[in-house]
C-alpha cells in the first residue's frame, strides 16, 4: 500500500475593515478605484433599495470598472432562496462575469446573506463588500462572514462562513427605514451589549 500526504496547512488573514460614516459611496468607490479587488463588478441588492440606491452606486462603479452589472430580486426573506442564487447565478454567467469579478452585497440582512453566499461559490469563490441598508444588517448580517439561503426545512441551513473584503456602512442609509426596522436593529444592539459587557 502507497500513502502520499497533501500538505494544506495555511496561515490565511481574513480580516477586513468596517468603514462607518455619512455620505460614503464616492470616497468608497474612489478607494475601490485606487485599489481595486475586480475588474468587473455585479452589485446585488433588492427591489426596494434599487430605487434609492442602487442606480447611484452602479453610476459610481462604472467610473472605476468597464463592467458593472445591477442585479435586484424582489424584496422580503420569502426571497432568500436556492432558486433566487441560481437566478443570480445565472445572470452573471449570462453576462459573462468571471473569476476577474467582485460582488458588491447593497441592501438588508436578505441581501447579504444571498449576496454572500453567491459570492462564496460563484467560479468557486470571488471577492465581494457588505454594504448594509438596515440598521440590523449594520450591527449583525454584514458582519461575521456568515451567508446562507433558507429552504422548507429552515432559515439559514445552506450556506457557507465567507467573509467579506469590507463592510461599508453609510449612516445616511438609515434614514429612509420605517420606525419597525429601527427597532429591529437596536434590539440586536442591545443584544449585543449585554452579551459583551455589562
Amino acid at each position: 500500500m502507497n500513502k502520499l500526504r497533501v500538505n494544506l496547512k495555511q496561515n490565511v488573514d481574513s480580516s477586513y475593515d468596517i468603514v462607518i460614516g455619512e455620505d460614503l459611496f464616492e470616497d468608497f468607490v474612489s478607494t475601490l478605484g485606487e485599489n481595486p479587488i475586480a475588474y468587473s463588478y455585479v452589485i446585488i441588492t433588492d427591489s426596494k433599495v434599487r430605487e434609492l440606491y442602487g442606480e447611484k452606486l452602479k453610476s459610481l462603479i462604472d467610473g472605476i470598472s468597464d463592467k458593472t452589472l445591477l442585479l435586484d430580486f424582489p424584496a422580503g426573506e420569502m426571497q432568500k432562496t436556492r432558486e433566487m442564487k441560481s437566478h443570480i447565478e445565472d445572470n452573471m454567467l449570462d453576462a459573462g462575469f468571471g473569476r476577474d469579478s467582485a460582488i458588491i452585497a447593497l441592501g438588508g440582512g436578505v441581501v447579504g446573506d444571498l449576496a454572500g453566499y453567491v459570492a462564496a461559490t460563484y467560479t468557486r469563490g470571488i471577492p465581494y463588500i457588505q454594504v448594509p441598508t438596515t440598521l440590523v444588517a449594520c450591527v449583525d448580517s454584514s458582519i461575521g462572514g456568515k451567508t446562507a439561503v433558507d429552504t422548507p426545512h429552515g432559515k439559514n441551513l445552506i450556506g457557507a462562513f465567507y467573509q467579506p473584503k469590507s463592510v461599508i456602512i453609510d449612516v445616511n442609509t438609515l434614514t429612509t427605514l420605517g420606525a419597525e426596522e429601527l427597532k429591529e436593529g437596536l434590539a440586536e444592539v442591545i443584544k449585543y451589549g449585554i452579551i459583551a459587557d455589562y
